[in-house]
């Protein structure tokens, strides 16, 4: 039977990229990712430009290029994290800026003074406690080293560092950094879809037949592997919380890092909880004998049957959950939050019918058969636990309250959402798990 999943998917599949009609999903999927780079590059590039013209414009006789390269290597250390991060990485320019704009000015540039810089640049990196931007300070002493020239004054020097510090402290509070507010919300969203294609994966090799351990194994591996995305997710939904301070582009909006962050942190709940009933499958899964066979099943055709209809829900569960945080950051999450608390009610009962076939098929059984069941249950009910909307809504209503009257910043993507009839929806799984477990409603 057509999955849920499959029949809410098409909708929005076919109102994807209805912005960029002109050209093919390959090159806007390119342009959207160089996007943040040009913008950046632009940045810099106006930085070391502006440098040189106001060093042009206030100075007289020969000048080097030593405000062009402060003022880029500045930008690019206070356009990033927060504050205070800022701070530090400016810090860690300068000192090093410093130490070889003195060097510069009495012996210029030889092996020993190239060595005399970067030890200065690295103790004063240690002494200030600049931690792993520390070696920021030689490169930025190096290039400022490489870069002077014999001919300038030593005061011209001293001012044209001066303008190109300036330039590049001001320039990204004038000229914000894009905060990658979208792509947090996708990373997060793509590790629900992720995680629920295991779900899906293990949902249709049990609908066929029975799984052996080799098959649990792979599946439980690529349960494992889901932490990747989240690592890769939890460095983005941090990069947001640390350049939402202090950046002119988040003044008057309400800062929505705590629902990126609490999205995320329920998901990583439900990869633990994916583990841990992979691994209980297992332990009731059968294995191959030597002859190539494989052993008799634990699991009666019923409860098998069961199972799968109860893992493809979870899976139907979690995808639901991602879509609900990515849309909380647009402002349109009334209508997915309705398709999450749908699928979790179906998942609810579904895992009711499977208890009651458990029960039924352990009763009389050995007790630690009941237990092992148990564990599997218990972590279909921990991943309920996690994705109940009404305490999603009351997290979210919580944190409006925190926020006041402020705006979103924004639509995390640019796909709408095409609302789905959900009676219609809940009658089609209803009916296929009655056709699937007659005389149970």
């Amino acid at each position: 039977m057509r999955r849920l999943a499959d029949l809410v998917a098409a909708p929005e599949e076919a109102s994807a990229g209805r912005g960029w009609r002109a050209l093919p999903l390959a090159w806007r999927t390119l342009l959207a990712g160089w996007r943040p780079d040009l913008v950046n590059l632009v940045r810099m590039t106006t930085a070391a430009v502006l440098a040189y013209v106001i060093t042009r414009l206030v100075t007289v006789g020969p000048i080097d290029l030593t405000c062009a390269l402060t003022a880029i290597l500045v930008t690019q250390a206070s356009a990033t994290g927060s504050l205070r991060m800022g701070m530090v990485r400016v810090g860690a320019v300068l000192t090093g800026i410093g130490v070889a704009l003195v060097v510069s000015i009495w012996v210029g540039l030889t092996w020993w003074s190239l060595a005399i810089v970067i030890f200065a640049s690295l103790l004063l990196g240690s002494l200030f406690r600049l931690g792993p931007q520390a070696l920021e300070t030689p490169i930025s002493g190096m290039l400022i080293l490489g870069a002077s020239l014999q001919n300038t004054a030593a005061e011209t020097r001293v001012l044209t560092t001066l303008i190109g510090a300036g330039v590049g402290i001001l320039l990204p509070l004038l000229w914000p950094p894009a905060i990658p507010l979208g792509r947090a919300s996708a990373s997060v969203r793509a590790v629900a879809r992720r995680l629920s294609e295991v779900f899906s994966a293990a949902a249709a090799d049990l609908d066929e037949a029975p799984l052996t351990g080799d098959a649990l194994a792979e599946h439980l591996r690529a349960a494992r592997d889901v932490g990747d995305d989240l690592g890769r997710a939890g460095e983005l939904v941090g990069q947001v919380e640390e350049m939402w301070q202090w950046n002119t582009r988040t003044l008057g909006r309400a800062d929505v890092s705590p629902l990126l962050r609490s999205g995320l942190d329920a998901l990583q709940d439900c990869a633990a909880a994916s583990r841990a009933l992979f691994i209980a499958l297992a332990q009731e899964a059968p294995s191959r004998t030597e002859g190539g066979q494989v052993a008799t099943p634990e699991f009666s055709d019923e409860v098998r049957a069961a199972m799968s209809v109860v893992l493809g829900d979870v899976g139907a569960c979690i995808d639901s959950f991602g879509q609900l945080v990515e849309a909380e950051i647009s402002g349109q999450e009334q209508h997915r939050r309705e398709r999450l608390d749908h699928n979790v009610e179906l998942l609810r009962e579904t895992r009711a019918i499977l208890t009651e076939l458990m029960l039924m098929e352990s009763d009389g059984g050995p007790t630690d058969q009941w237990l092992l069941r148990g564990s599997i249950l218990r972590a279909v009910d921990r991943i309920l636990q996690v994705l109940d909307a009404p305490a999603r809504a009351r997290q979210h209503a919580r944190w409006r309250d925190g926020q006041g009257d402020r705006p979103l910043p924004g639509p995390a993507t640019s796909q709408e959402f095409v609302p789905l009839d959900r009676a219609l929806l809940t009658s089609v799984r209803r009916a296929g798990r009655r056709a699937r477990f007659p005389g149970r409603r």
